[in-house]
């Protein structure tokens, strides 16, 4: 049994709190549900320091020694919060392909004008686009999803290890082919209203031509609407619920979770 005074243990556990509380406040910026701009900063604050309290004693022995030099310490420190936000941001970016769907689908269902304001993203987003962010994030919630983001940030000490260079070349190169991902996503979920919008004005371009006195805007637009709004009405659960499918197992892969 090793005796160690207070001065010894103060030191070796404030810097262990300090590098796990690095890396959670870091993912906790960007994090869906965590990071949104209506959260406030003391709460990420207070679920940062809470987190990293449970946390600790579990990463303490992947955690590196403590630095003699105030440079590695400070390098160490920028290091840990670089990966704890770059976790955040797969998450982000993996919901803002959501996101990109809605405006599609808007755009296919003449709602593109319909905007309203987001008060995760701080901006104004189109009704599809805001309606499938929120249903997301609650779902996120509601089906404890949220645990695999929080169980997916502490496993992330195995794929980026604490102390360790994290591999930019690796992770650039992840974050390009999420990108890619969210895009085939958005596009995959927002097929069947790309495919009945191309039907719709290739319909509305031959009626035109047979009837020109025809006004088949005037016809048109508000089918389209109500067309466009009974299919989000039928698909969006479905939608919904396959993309936090995807969402978890591309969460899992990067973050190396199992």
């Amino acid at each position: 049994m090793h005796n160690y005074t207070i001065e010894q243990l103060l030191p070796a556990n404030v810097f262990a709190l300090l590098l796990v509380a690095t890396r959670m406040a870091g993912a906790l910026t960007f994090l869906p549900g965590f990071g949104d701009a209506y959260v406030p900063v003391r709460i990420r604050a207070v679920l940062a320091f809470g987190i990293t309290i449970v946390v600790t004693p579990v990463l303490a022995a992947r955690l590196p020694p403590e630095p003699k030099d105030f440079a590695d310490l400070s390098a160490l420190i920028v290091t840990e919060a670089f990966i704890g936000g770059f976790i955040g941001l797969v998450a982000r970016v993996l919901l803002a392909s959501l996101e990109t769907a809605g405006a599609i689908i808007a755009t296919q269902s003449s709602l593109a004008s319909a905007i309203t304001f987001d008060p995760g993203s701080q901006r104004n987003e189109t009704l599809p686009a805001s309606l499938m962010g929120v249903m997301a994030l609650v779902l996120i919630f509601a089906l404890n999803l949220h645990h695999v983001l929080l169980t997916g940030l502490v496993e992330s000490y195995e794929a980026f290890p604490a102390g360790a260079m994290p591999p930019f070349d690796d992770m650039s190169q992840a974050m390009v082919r999420l990108v890619a991902e969210g895009f085939v996503i958005a596009l995959e979920i927002s097929a069947p209203y790309i495919v009945l919008g191309t039907l719709f004005y290739l319909s509305l371009g031959l009626m035109g031509r047979i009837m020109p006195q025809l006004q088949i805007f005037y016809i048109g637009l508000p089918l389209q609407i109500m067309g466009g709004l009974t299919m989000l009405m039928v698909t969006i659960s479905a939608a919904v619920l396959w993309f936090l499918g995807t969402f978890e197992e591309l969460l899992r892969n990067i973050t190396g979770m199992r």
